[in-house]
């Protein structure tokens, strides 16, 4: 409970409210922080700037992307609660929702068309659903005000994943600059995303010169505190890998994190799906190693009442997410594999 008011609290601090980012951009003083409610076809979309007391780059930081994936709504809450404006070189955007309808209504997509706000870009740009609109909506406000995007995701209802990160890779300064920045923080995997196909937001921005990454923790039902932990520590870390919000802690613990094993760099995965609706009986963890013919899943099939095993299709690979929940559906998502070498 006291989590929780905290979280309320900080929210609904009385900040000054803008009605955009260009108007808080203008308007507010360095040193502060507002609140900003945008309105996108009739839906508010709400933001928070914080202005540091010195020049510097400007950090899109998001949220809820997929309106399942509630860590990063409250790693959100307390980055705003621990950031100091009077000691951040440049600006932090915070972005707790950033698909409103879907959080609302606890699902993946928006209730208004069911699509994946996170598959209407790239090739799918010109998608003219409500989601396509507004995606294109808010990847020109990223464009527009950010020098680097953290995209914070989790595995929603169904799925459990481990600590890792995508990593947009369609401009290579850009590319390089996002995994300088993951550096020093302790993820099983870094999936470097090598084009626009699968349709994301990172891969829009980074096209256009701008660092992005998309971080996973957590999954279910609740956040937790430990995947909201892991979120905000890899944020934190990225503003002062970045010079943003320096901090004297990351920097001691640098030695002692390099001390851990470095990401596995992935570049190739495997997503696997059910091939009947039943019950899971078994299921490996998230973050694990799986080699060819290891078995990663088994259900009880309905009404056919029979086993069926679900086997590492590869070689070697990392599970970086994998269907949780007791019930499954044929041809939901099971299990995403990430080659390993």
């Amino acid at each position: 409970m006291q989590q929780s008011l905290l979280v309320t609290s900080i929210f609904a601090k009385p900040y000054p409210v803008y009605v955009s980012l260009e108007q808080a951009f203008s308007q507010q003083s360095s040193a502060s922080v507002s609140r900003i409610d945008e309105i996108h076809e009739e839906q508010t979309i709400v933001l928070f700037l914080v202005k540091g007391i010195q020049e510097g780059p400007t950090v899109w930081v998001q949220a809820a992307l997929h309106g399942d994936e509630h860590d990063g709504i409250i790693a959100c809450a307390k980055l705003l609660n621990d950031i100091v404006p009077e000691h951040l070189y440049g600006n932090l955007i915070l972005c707790p929702v950033t698909n409103p309808t879907a959080m609302l209504a606890g699902t993946n997509g928006s209730p208004l068309d069911g699509i994946n706000l996170n598959r209407v870009f790239g090739q799918n740009a010109t998608d003219d659903s409500y989601s396509g609109r507004y995606g294109r909506w808010l990847a020109n406000h990223i464009i527009a005000y950010a020098d680097f995007l953290i995209d914070l995701h989790g595995g929603g209802r169904w799925l459990d994943v481990c600590p890792f990160a995508m990593v947009a890779s369609d401009h290579e300064a850009a590319f390089q600059r996002s995994m300088a920045a993951l550096n020093k923080i302790p993820l099983t995997a870094t999936y470097v995303c090598q084009s626009g196909t699968k349709g994301m937001l990172i891969n829009e921005v980074c096209e256009q010169g701008i660092p992005a990454v998309l971080l996973e923790s957590g999954g279910g039902n609740y956040w937790t505190s430990a995947a909201v932990d892991t979120h905000l520590h890899a944020v934190q870390m990225i503003l002062d890998q970045l010079g943003v919000f320096p901090s004297e802690q990351y920097s001691q613990a640098e030695e002692t994190l390099g001390m851990n094993p470095k990401p596995a760099r992935i570049s190739d995965i495997v997503e696997m799906r059910f091939e009947t609706s039943g019950l899971l009986t078994f299921s490996r963890q998230a973050g694990e190693n799986a080699r060819l013919g290891e078995e990663l899943m088994r259900v009880l099939s309905y009404p056919g009442l029979e086993e069926h095993s679900i086997s590492c299709p590869i070689e070697h690979g990392v599970i970086l997410s994998i269907h949780a929940a007791s019930t499954v559906h044929k041809n939901g998502y099971a299990v995403m594999l990430g080659k390993l070498a």
